[in-house]
């Protein structure tokens, strides 16, 4: 006899003890995380002892299961064996005797083998498996899972040697079986169970069974399948006592007194002290709920009661008799079992439900059964509050639900009413402002309907809610991803119990035509109104097993005319005629317009499908079905996304499609391995993320339910494939041959260079712009890259110092310091303090300078800041980020239409002098400019990382002269490119050594010239204002700015990337022009990994 395994924490420093693991298993862990680099997040669950098959020959070792890899480690005859596999990446987990079959998305395979605990190893890689996928659905932009422990506010009184988190997502899964069964709220956690017999008064007998125990309920399940449960309410329980009897079958009694005057009888409770006062514990803390606080609302609608009271009145009459039997036999029922949540259920209630519930009983029994008058009575006044807020909120959903109003159940008359449809309009609105994930989908409209023609219309709502996030999870979402997943499950079952039929409809391809529009609307779109009532009836008792029963009977009994079909269109046809006639004696109300094709009784449709199949599908069955097809839908999800994004992108890019397919796979990987650091917590239960209620009832919140970035949650989510810098870095490292470079980090240059919008991620289509250039660009469009990766504003002059010093230390590749060295020697006579302008201070790697152009937010922002202080040369310097005028004016920088007009050669677009361009701003593109301060007409050089950005955005660009120019690149910046360009190239010669020091020859020739025509050509990246020093010179006079900046600019070295790309070219075309092989390096990446290899 099994004592309770309590839950629920009452003590702290028992928590302590009980949230630490066995040292023992801390040894292993730790030894887990160092062989496969794993990270603290990733926290080991447990490990088994096993053999790996690989090329036929066993590796005799050890299967690490943790929160999201399952690992493989053998040491054999000094040989490491190391195997990582993630379960996001698994479609397909088997078993047979001994052994776990796992295949990958990239079809691999792998077998392992198992003398101890398969089961146990099995059920545990499959629960891991299933919270994995789950969270993909609910959050593909973060699919690691952080575990939230259930366990860690709870003790135990026998606690096992197991680890905390093994034992911890034991519990949730006992959990989540336990509210499967009673049907209770989602937040309901198992406290513990133990061993009893409870009196059945209805036979005067002991039963011999389970309590199951949590904070807000007792319930009891009989040994027997299906002999008799009981759920009882802690609120409901008056007492519990202890009840002692001579007879040793009736001793450790307990009486559970109720506040309907019942009494519930256990006896032979193993430890009886303890259960009561973990009863007496659970009342203690029980609180009636209450109403929350909500505005006073000026409510012009009320809430309309079940409409079946709208029924004609010479249908009355007809249907009297009938239903008066079923009433009768129903209340009968009732004072033998009970009424309410607290009855008997037994098979005689089975029996009753699949003859058919009266119709004045459908509210009070669905509410029942299917758990949601819990979520109703722990709600109280939530939906008022959800119908006023969405009437006065739009969201996205409104006019999908407008257009599908008067489609909804439009035969029966309830809805040719506006007292009807205002009533379904509320319900719709009301929970789609509740469950913003889910929103509207079409066919809830339908089910709603039904609802409503029997339950008032706030219980409506509860059993929506219900049906959304609890009986057919992840149903109702943009993309059903529930009634697929169901789809390939009643597939799997077709091909068991009809294989005949599946080889046929296989051949057809319609297996998943036929079943979608029965899943979604529990057969409502398909059957008469009055025949799918009794299917809704066993849906609520019996849950979504019902559905799979009836599906394959109705194909059971097509299966000879839809073998002998031609095409698809006429299997349909044979469906759709065989469904429609399925009639309901006790309904004539809806036939007398017409006469109906009758085929079926739907009594004898829900009779002879649970005669056949009840105990072959199971709920158990159904789960672990939907376990296995789950992957295997998530990752089709997966493929079709890629494909949309794919084929947007058809000719943008230098990459392939299957090269795209490659590397979307690759940065999906790579957010998986990053989000394990920062994954968020996972929801409480599994199943739709709600809004919190508090939320709901938060009026001054600003959050808008429906939008999430300024998106609509119910879109596509394609930020799934949205990079940061980091994931970047590894995409630039492991497939460019420039991750050679050490002297610059070319990846962050690059991505600051793609990051349009400041916004901290690329999305894909940047990625593949910059990195189609570095792997699989011509020669002189890399050379450009690289060349514009190595002009200010992307390299500050911080970092050319602190490069400059690690080049003079010789901290570079073997054969590369002599040529920095000699670099040293050319630029020794050159002045380089005014060649680049730019401090440390100018320019913040986290403040983008595009947030420069915005306009000031009060008076002293419209003065530009001092943003570069040169005080060895007696003069301030201000640098300015600015974007010159087109020909309408300056306008934004953030499209490809507005770019600067930097390096044209067009006089009237250039500015001659910063008052000119500061008289053209509008919108605040262009810098504000204090109007007392007054810049000579020779400074009109500017510069924007929008111009430079636009160079690798469109390589369509000329570069001719008459074309696009790229900047010239003064002396100290050019240092730091030729190492960049040798350390890429790993090695050097004569003819490189002779074209570097071409270019430093052209480079001393080249002056610039402060003429209007060719003011864009030289350093185009700032404007640049000199101001005099306040101190002046020895004689009192300050210093002329024009003279100074005519000082500066007349020993200036500076070189363009045409006299760069000419000298090059020829030595390096040999190398550079060769294309990345993608699937070759994303595959070695890939087997590196998953060998645990650097």
């Amino acid at each position: 006899i099994c004592k309770v395994q309590s839950l629920v924490a009452h003590n702290s420093t028992s928590i302590e003890e009980e949230v630490s693991d066995p040292s023992s298993f801390q040894v292993v862990a730790s030894k887990f995380r160092e062989r496969f680099n794993m990270p603290e997040e990733e926290r080991l669950v447990n490990y088994y002892s096993c053999n790996y098959s690989k090329n036929r020959l066993p590796r005799q070792g050890h299967i690490y299961l943790s929160l999201n890899h399952l690992c493989f480690y053998s040491y054999i005859f000094g040989k490491e064996t190391k195997l990582v596999l993630s379960y996001t990446e698994m479609i397909d987990i088997s078993r047979t005797a001994n052994s776990i079959y796992i295949r990958t998305q990239n079809n691999s395979e792998y077998t392992f083998g198992l003398l101890f605990s398969p089961s146990e190893t099995y059920n545990l890689l499959e629960q891991l498996s299933k919270m994995a996928m789950q969270k993909m659905i609910q959050d593909p932009d973060s699919p690691s899972f952080d575990h939230d422990p259930v366990l860690s506010r709870k003790t135990s009184k026998n606690v096992s040697k197991k680890s905390f988190l093994l034992r911890d997502l034991t519990a949730r899964q006992h959990s989540d079986e336990y509210r499967m069964f009673f049907r209770l709220p989602l937040t309901e956690i198992l406290d513990g169970t133990i061993k009893a017999n409870l009196w059945t008064p209805y036979n005067k007998k002991y039963v011999s069974g389970c309590i199951y125990l949590s904070q807000n309920f007792l319930c009891f399940r009989s040994d027997v399948k299906r002999l008799v449960s009981i759920v009882i309410c802690m609120k409901n329980i008056r007492s519990a006592e202890k009840k002692d009897d001579s007879l040793s079958r009736f001793e450790n009694q307990i009486v559970i007194s109720t506040k309907d005057a019942s009494a519930l009888q256990f006896s032979q409770i193993s430890d009886r002290e303890f259960l009561l006062n973990k009863i007496s514990e659970f009342l203690s803390k029980q609180e009636e709920p209450k109403h929350k606080e909500r505005p006073k609302y000026d409510k012009g609608w009320t809430k309309v009661q079940a409409l079946i009271n709208l029924r004609q009145e010479e249908d009355d009459a007809e249907m009297a008799a009938k239903q008066m039997q079923k009433m009768a036999k129903w209340e009968e029922h009732f004072r033998e079992f009970g009424r309410g949540i607290s009855m008997f259920r037994t098979w005689e209630v089975a029996n009753l439900v699949l003859q058919g519930i009266p119709d004045r009983l459908r509210e009070e029994v669905w509410l029942t059964f299917s758990g949601a008058i819990h979520d109703r009575d722990m709600n109280p006044g939530l939906y008022e509050d959800l119908v006023e807020k969405s009437m006065v909120k739009y969201t996205p959903a409104h006019d999908e639900i407008e257009r599908d109003l008067h489609r909804s159940l439009p035969e029966h008359p309830a809805f040719h009413t506006e007292e009807g449809i205002d009533a379904l309009r509320r319900v719709l609105q009301a929970y789609a402002f509740r469950n913003p994930q889910i929103g509207y989908c079409q066919a809830m409209n339908i089910v709603s309907s039904v609802f409503l023609v029997f339950c008032d219309e706030e219980n409506a709502f509860w059993l929506l809610a219900r049906l959304c996030e609890t009986l057919l999870p992840d149903y109702y979402n943009d993309k059903v991803v529930g009634a697929q997943i169901d789809q390939g499950v009643l597939n799997e079952l077709i091909s068991e119990f009809l294989p005949n039929l599946y080889e046929r409809l296989d051949q057809l391809g319609m297996i998943k035509m036929i079943s979608l529009s029965w899943f979604l609307t529990i057969f409502l779109s398909v059957m008469p109104y009055e025949s799918a009532l009794h299917v809704i009836d066993c849906f609520f008792y019996d849950g979504a097993r019902v559905i799979f029963m009836i599906a394959l009977k109705v194909l059971e009994w097509n299966e000879e005319g839809m073998l002998s079909c031609h095409d698809d269109g006429e299997a349909m046809q044979i469906l759709s005629i065989f469904l429609s006639g399925i009639y309901n004696p006790e309904y004539p109300t809806y036939t007398k317009n017409y006469e109906r094709h009758k085929t079926q009784k739907i009594h004898t449709v829900i009779e002879s499908a649970y005669k056949t199949y009840e105990d072959s599908i199971t709920a158990q069955k159904i789960e672990e079905l939907r376990n296995k097809h789950r992957r295997k839908i998530v990752h089709q999800f997966e493929v079709d996304t890629e494909t949309s994004i794919i084929r947007q992108l058809r000719g943008k890019t230098n990459f392939s499609q299957d090269e795209l397919r490659l590397l979307l796979s690759f940065i999906r990987e790579e957010k998986l391995r990053n989000s394990r650091k920062s994954a968020a917590k996972p929801p409480t239960f599994q199943g739709e993320p709600v809004t919190p209620i508090e939320t709901l009832f938060d009026d001054d919140s600003p959050k808008d339910p429906f939008t999430r970035r300024g998106m609509d949650v119910r879109e596509p989510r394609l930020e799934v494939y949205n990079v940061d810098l980091e994931i970047f870095k590894t995409l630039f490292t492991e497939l460019s041959v420039w991750r050679e470079c050490q002297g610059v980090d070319l990846a962050e240059k690059l991505f600051q260079l793609l990051d349009r919008r400041s916004l901290g991620y690329l999305d894909f289509e940047q990625v593949i712009q910059g990195l189609g250039v570095v792997c699989c660009g011509r020669t002189v469009e890399k050379l450009r890259l690289l060349y514009i990766l190595h002009l200010p504003p992307l390299l500050p002059k911080a970092e050319i110092e602190m490069g400059h010093q690690t080049v003079s230390s010789g901290r570079t590749k073997d054969g590369l310091a002599e040529v920095a060295a000699e670099a040293e020697y050319f630029f020794s006579e050159v002045t380089t303090d005014d060649a680049f302008p730019l401090t440390d201070t100018a320019f913040d790697l986290h403040t983008h300078p595009m947030d420069l152009l915005l306009p000031p937010t009060d008076k002293s922002a419209s003065v530009t800041p001092n943003l570069s202080l040169n005080s060895g040369s007696g003069v301030r310097t201000s640098v300015f980020y600015v974007d010159l005028p087109t020909a309408d004016g300056c306008k934004s920088i953030d499209t490809v239409s507005d770019i600067s007009d930097l390096g044209l050669r067009d006089k009237e677009s250039n500015c001659d002098d910063f008052s000119h361009l500061s008289s053209q701003n509008d919108d605040g593109a262009a810098a504000r400019v204090d109007p007392q301060i007054s810049m000579p007409s020779s400074l009109g050089e500017t510069r924007s990382l929008s111009s430079l950005r636009h160079f690798v955005v469109d390589q369509s660009w000329d570069l001719s002269p008459e074309g696009r120019i790229v900047p010239n690149m003064p002396q100290t910046n050019f240092l730091i490119l030729w190492t960049s360009l040798l350390e890429i190239l790993e090695y050097t010669n004569d003819n490189l050594r002779r074209a570097y020091e071409q270019l430093i020859d052209q480079g001393h020739q080249q002056r610039p010239t402060h003429s209007t025509k060719t003011s864009g050509t030289s350093l185009n990246s700032f404007t640049q204002m000199t101001m005099p020093d306040d101190e002046g010179d020895p004689n009192g006079n300050t210093s002329s700015p024009g003279r100074l900046s005519q000082e500066a600019s007349s020993s200036r070295w500076n070189i363009s990337f045409k006299q760069f790309s000419d000298a090059v070219t020829p030595l390096v075309d040999e190398k550079m022009k060769n294309r990345v092989d993608i699937r070759k390096e994303i595959e070695r990446v890939q087997k590196n990994r998953r060998k645990c290899k650097v």
